[in-house]
């Protein structure tokens, strides 16, 4: 049984939303046919018993990987990487996309028997045209079963500070790249019925200063995938967003030394009476509240990778999957449930 805390946070919500629909039915049979049979407490406690453990029994469902194919973007480093080589090892026929095909990360993906490396740039219309011929070229039997949008990109600095070309560049990966493989091999997937998994974050249900060029992909693949999701509903397909908290030291996506060249090129590039505002004290502080940052979080990579196979194999998957921490997941349902001065005042 999944007792993480997503799962747990998942089953017990939907326990009480059948809890308090007993309540009512319960209320309903006794006002309209006089059957007062158990008590609303009784009632509520058994249909949140009920909905709970039924929703962890629908969890433990899955579905064979064993000769499906599965297509991964971004795996030349971080959750792309370690996740091709758990669906290999599941029997997963993985279609691996790396934005360096002939080197790192790629030449360890190339060993196993089961992985197709696929030379993939996801902002490159002739690479996904390639892509999409190679892997049409190299199914196994069984077909396409899910993309899992993993590949993105990520920046930081207020938004007087980030030139707008880097602007643009987060979002034609982490937006119109998606984009752009979905529509390349969506056909594939709508033949077997299977999953569209997109790599969101906890950044596209909450905000923060400093990460507006990053937040605004994340709302933008929270929208896409909602979008889709509702479009696949005839054909079979279901579409999957994961939202990880903070993993920054889990991938190294941002590490002290790199975030500390990006914020030297990042200071150059800020126009001089943005510079005399903020004054270079107070950009140096911020820089090193993102090197504390980059280094609090796990470094522990599987809660993520978890929730990406859960997603992939789940016989009834759930919209979202949220590999959080609890002060992460905390924020996060502040954020989406209660006032917006409550989340102000405790978050930000």
């Amino acid at each position: 049984m999944d007792l993480s805390l997503d799962a747990v946070y998942r089953a017990v919500v939907r326990g009480l939303q059948v809890g308090l629909a007993a309540v009512i039915i319960s209320w309903i049979l006794d006002i309209t046919f006089r059957l007062n049979m158990i008590s609303t407490c009784t009632a509520f406690m058994l249909g949140t018993f009920l909905g709970t453990a039924y929703t962890f029994y629908l969890d433990t469902l899955e579905i064979s990987l064993l000769g499906k194919g599965v297509l991964v973007t971004g795996c030349d480093t971080g959750f792309g990487h370690a996740l091709a080589l758990k669906l290999a090892n599941m029997g997963a026929v993985v279609f691996a996309g790396c934005l360096w095909s002939q080197e790192g990360g790629a030449k360890q993906l190339k060993e196993h028997k089961n992985i197709h490396v696929v030379q993939m740039d996801i902002t490159s219309d002739e690479e996904m045209t390639a892509a999409l011929d190679y892997v049409t070229r190299n199914l196994p039997l069984q077909g396409l079963w899910s993309i899992v949008n993993n590949a993105g990109w990520s920046t930081f600095g207020h938004v007087e500070w980030v030139p707008i070309h880097i602007c643009r560049k987060s979002l034609e990966v982490n937006v119109w790249g998606m984009m752009r493989v979905i529509r390349a091999f969506l056909p594939l997937i709508r033949q077997t019925k299977g999953r569209v998994v997109n790599m969101s974050s906890g950044m596209g249900r909450r905000c923060a200063a400093s990460r507006a060029s990053y937040c605004i992909t994340k709302y933008g693949v929270e929208a896409l995938s909602d979008c889709l999701r509702f479009e696949m509903r005839q054909w079979g397909v279901s579409v999957v967003i994961v939202e990880p908290g903070n993993f920054v030291n889990a991938t190294g996506v941002f590490t002290p030394s790199s975030i500390r060249r990006d914020a030297t090129a990042l200071w150059k590039q800020i126009p001089e009476p943005v510079q005399a505002a903020y004054t270079k004290e107070y950009f140096d502080d911020f820089v090193n509240n993102m090197i504390t940052y980059s280094t609090r979080g796990t470094t522990d990579k599987e809660p993520v990778l978890d929730a990406l196979i859960k997603a992939i194999v789940h016989k009834y998957p759930h919209p979202r999957y949220q590999p959080m921490e609890l002060y992460f997941k905390l924020s996060v349902w502040v954020n989406t449930h209660l006032p917006e001065w409550v989340f102000e005042a405790l978050f930000t």
